[in-house]
């Protein structure tokens, strides 16, 4: 069960990294056409730069999952070389938990301001004037995604202290 568990997330992780990705060259593709459309034609573009953020943001949380999943989040790797296997593993647990808890609270107030700007029908006041329901939900799903993460990290790790037993 706990293995079909961390193949989900991890196949889960795998799509959001390519999400991420593909946020990140169409950013590049879209901020390349402005400054065409600026500079040479004399065009002035008002919903680009908007959309760039909004989809930087995206691959920024919704990506967050497969940067775990490949360990390239902050490490304490000089703390980890001074310890054995058993203790760095339970330190993992511990800072894992803590960042599980963060992701709760993160999903919890995501949830909120997202609820609130679809039921209010904030927008963001430019001249695209976009609904802001739709870069909130970028946080909810990566919160989401994250805490799916977590949960399979801890669940990894405390197997994998209980083998040191």
């Amino acid at each position: 069960m706990l293995e079909k568990y961390l193949n989900f997330t991890n196949k889960l992780a795998q799509i959001c990294g390519i999400f991420a990705a593909g946020c990140l060259l169409a950013s590049i593709v879209l901020i390349t056409e402005l400054v065409f459309e600026r500079y040479l034609f004399q065009n002035a573009i008002t919903w680009q730069p908007e959309l760039v953020t909004m989809m930087l943001v995206a691959s920024t949380f919704i990506g967050s999952p497969y940067v775990l999943k490949e360990g390239g989040h902050v490490n304490m790797e000089y703390v980890y070389t001074l310890i054995d296997e058993k203790k760095k593993t339970f330190l993992q647990i511990f800072t894992s938990i803590i960042c599980l808890l963060f992701f709760m609270v993160l999903f919890y107030l995501a949830w909120e301001i997202t609820y609130e700007a679809w039921v209010k029908k904030y927008t963001t006041n430019s001249i695209w004037d976009p609904p802001l329901w739709i870069p909130y939900s970028s946080m909810l799903i990566g919160a989401t995604l994250m805490t799916l993460q977590y949960i399979g990290e801890v669940l990894r790790l405390i197997v994998k202290y209980k083998g040191f037993q």
